[in-house]
């Protein structure tokens, strides 16, 4: 990512490259993180948030009522409780959707405990990528998408809204 950084603060008009990758990031128990720009969609995705905000509301009002029974302390420790609780037993129902197709090709490609740097785009934007990162980047490895990866790439992506474009 510092890499990324640096090609982005090279004096001189930003490439086009930079305004089109997502970062990941892959914690050490398997969970994903995608930020940024995949496939022309904008994806902020966490994986490790899944608790459910419906369900921290509702546990936190049954346990204020059950800790008020027991005084202010004890609606204090029943609201923080019954919360915690309630988003954890809950439906995850405001995470972000997850592009399953998306997901899985990543969480096969960056090992646990890495990030990466990803630019669906074309060879020639992917060069001048690979040209500007130059050797801060420890492993890189290129794949050619074929009709149907990108119509399932598509489709994978489908409920993200599209990035923004920055021309």
């Amino acid at each position: 990512m510092q890499g990324y950084a640096a090609a982005k603060d090279r004096p001189g008009p930003d490439e086009a490259w930079t305004r089109q990758v997502g970062f990941v990031e892959r914690h050490h128990n398997g969970r994903l993180l995608l930020r940024g720009t995949f496939a022309g969609h904008y994806l902020d995705v966490d994986e490790g948030d899944r608790a459910s905000q419906t369900g921290a509301g509702t546990g936190a009002v049954a346990g204020g009522l059950v800790g008020a029974l027991l005084g202010p302390a004890g609606v204090a420790l029943g609201l923080l409780i019954g919360g915690g609780i309630g988003s954890h037993l809950g439906t995850a129902t405001d995470t972000e959707a997850e592009p399953a197709e998306l997901a899985e090709q990543l969480r096969a490609a960056v090992p646990r405990s890495s990030s990466a740097i990803v630019l669906i785009a074309g060879t020639a934007d992917v060069d001048e990528m690979v040209a500007a990162l130059g050797d801060g980047v420890s492993e890189l490895t290129r794949h050619a998408l074929t009709a149907q990866q990108q119509a399932a790439l598509e489709a994978s992506l489908g409920a993200a809204p599209p990035a923004a474009n920055d021309h």
